[in-house]
């Protein structure tokens, strides 16, 4: 255990003190940001704004308004910590690679310890700094919703928010480490992160609502864990706002908007459960588990 510990710890520090690979790691982050914050936060809103002209007979336009760039903001949120669960462990899982490239590994094999506590510890610390920087980028979203006159999510919803977080850290940090026990290379890991990077907020349908993707790749899409864990986050936080958004539309609307926005996922002609897609995700992670395991007793056998 005190090894494990400390080999994690080591994990997390290097990472830490690496300024360049924190920030690029939050790249896209920002990027999406930026993008809400230019035009696509805007275009979002005035989506909200006509259904409830359309549907809604005579309201509020204030209002509505309001909640509709709230709605927008928590939707963004949900995003924001899904890129951040993938982009942030495959930047930690890059100590590997980088121990792999640097000759490192070979001395950590060389020491006293079983190699499953060192991949191990590679993967744990992805975790911890995965949920550490999720839930920070949670805290700072939460304080800017709340300074643009929004209100504040339940102590029920955040808890969900902690746990769903903590389900998409461990499953990309197991996907991310599987992937980098076949690159040996630290350039070649960073085109992966780099790509990985820029793809994440098309499948995750951050940039492009769901609705607004041609069928065959919303189809392809519905087969990532990616799109499932941001269709549970935003879920849980816009569900509040959701209601008092569109209190006094037919229910038709709300259906149609939440599939429209990726907050609901169709699965054939019923929309996913969140059963299924917490069973989905599972599921994704224990396969990735199983191909590590095989892959490193093989190593384990060649080695000798």
């Amino acid at each position: 255990m005190k090894k494990f510990v400390s080999l994690t710890k080591r994990n997390c520090l290097v990472f830490l003190r690496d300024r360049a690979a924190v920030f690029f790691s939050l790249l896209a982050m920002f990027i999406v940001l930026m993008l809400m914050g230019v035009f696509l936060g805007n275009m979002n809103e005035e989506n909200v704004i006509f259904l409830l002209k359309e549907y809604g007979g005579v309201r509020n336009a204030q209002l509505d308004a309001e909640h509709a760039r709230e709605l927008v903001q928590y939707w963004t949120l949900a995003g924001l910590l899904v890129v951040n669960a993938l982009t942030v462990t495959i930047s930690v899982i890059g100590n590997r690679v980088t121990d792999v490239s640097e000759g490192k590994l070979a001395s950590f094999y060389s020491a006293p310890v079983s190699r499953n506590i060192i991949a191990l510890s590679y993967v744990a610390s992805a975790v911890l700094i995965g949920i550490f920087l999720c839930m920070l980028t949670l805290a700072v979203v939460l304080c800017y919703i709340m300074a643009t006159g929004g209100t504040m999510l339940g102590i029920e919803a955040l808890g969900k928010i902690f746990v769903l977080t903590l389900l998409n850290v461990c499953i990309f940090s197991i996907i991310m480490y599987l992937l980098a026990l076949f690159i040996k290379s630290s350039n070649a890991w960073s085109g992966i992160a780099t790509v990985a990077g820029t793809l994440v907020g098309f499948v995750g349908a951050i940039y492009l609502p769901m609705g607004f993707l041609p069928e065959g790749v919303a189809t392809v899409l519905k087969c990532t864990p990616i799109l499932h864990g941001a269709s549970m986050m935003r879920e849980i936080c816009c569900e509040e706002i959701l209601q008092t958004t569109f209190e006094g539309l037919p229910a038709q609307v709300l259906t149609e908007y939440k599939e429209y926005m990726g907050i609901q996922i169709k699965m054939g002609d019923e929309p996913a459960s969140a059963v299924f897609q917490v069973l989905f995700l599972a599921g994704c992670g224990i396969i990735a588990f199983v191909i590590i395991a095989i892959v490193q007793k093989r190593k384990s056998i060649s080695d000798r």
